[in-house]
């Protein structure tokens, strides 16, 4: 019987152009992704009927403003799933470190948004101890929020990263935050 592997399979670190990238896979949730698939489903056939019935006239007018109010709010929701099934299943926060800059990327196949920091600025890389709620915005594994494992000061604010990682996998990310910033010998 073989042992299982001591890496983090979501988790890497690797040599970058002037320093080292750190890169977070999003985790996928097999219950979460089969009820945003089939959700999906539903509300895109929902809401292309509703569109097929409002395009071909036959509707009362004082329903049919109703009916464009829905569709407007019916395509909010479906932005909404398919932005968090995209994200659980191709998406990735990225974390590219040199002593001249530090850049964390929150990358989809269609969309990213980059944050550039100096590192003067920065200080108390730490392990980010922010409890998750169960519900409400933060309950979701979202990289844009406060959720992220690992946390660091800048001047004052503080800027977290690496959504739903383990001890394990915040300490690798310490780590090479502190020595691509040349900070060796700084807890982690």
């Amino acid at each position: 019987m073989g042992f299982e592997l001591p890496i983090s399979t979501r988790v890497t670190v690797r040599p970058g152009p002037q320093g080292r990238v750190v890169v977070v896979q999003a985790r996928a949730r097999l219950w979460s992704v089969l009820f945003l698939m089939g959700w999906l489903g539903m509300w895109s056939f929902a809401g292309f009927s509703i569109f097929n019935i409002l395009a071909s006239g036959s509707m009362k007018p004082g329903l049919s403003m109703f009916v464009m109010l829905w569709m407007v709010l019916w395509a909010l929701g479906w932005l909404y799933g398919a932005a968090n099934l995209l994200w659980m299943l191709a998406g990735e926060e990225r974390l590219s470190i040199s002593k001249t800059e530090v850049v964390k990327t929150v990358h989809t196949p269609i969309l990213s948004r980059s944050w550039r920091y100096d590192p003067a600025h920065i200080g108390n890389v730490r392990r980010n101890t922010v409890g998750q709620p169960i519900f409400g915005a933060q309950a979701a594994d979202n990289p844009l929020g406060k959720s992220g494992g690992v946390a660091f000061d800048y001047g004052q604010t503080t800027v977290t990263f690496g959504t739903s990682i383990d001890d394990a996998e915040a300490r690798l990310i310490m780590e090479a935050l502190n020595d691509g910033l040349g900070r060796t010998g700084v807890a982690a």
